[in-house]
């Protein structure tokens, strides 16, 4: 039996962001703007190319708008019009977060 449409197929729970609490991901000395995220990923909106491929490996810093900072190394799983997607090599912090989850469920609670 196949799973109901909107349930999560993805290996990780992924935290989606409002859009004035989104993340960035600073790679290169340019910076990203981060839609999602979870333990082992992300996904970001590139703009401007050029654009990485799948398999391109990535490494920068994703930044949180509320301080924290998190050294990112993964590769590059899906490009899609100008939405990357990464796995990441080591997990992004539980810590952190479960603390992003708590914050964006307190303020936004019909979102989260």
């Amino acid at each position: 039996m196949p799973p109901p449409p909107d349930q999560e197929l993805r290996e990780y729970h992924r935290i989606r962001y409002p859009l004035v609490e989104r993340p960035t991901l600073l790679l290169e000395n340019r910076s990203f703007t981060v839609i999602d995220v979870s333990v082992r990923g992300l996904f970001y909106i590139a703009s401007g190319g050029p654009f990485p491929q799948p398999r391109d490996p990535i490494k920068g810093i994703l930044r949180f708008r509320r301080g924290a900072q998190v050294v990112i190394e993964g590769e590059v799983v899906r490009v899609h019009e100008t939405g990357i997607a990464l796995h990441l090599r080591r997990e992004i912090p539980f810590s952190v977060l479960l603390a992003e989850q708590r914050y964006l469920h307190k303020r936004y609670p019909m979102w989260s």
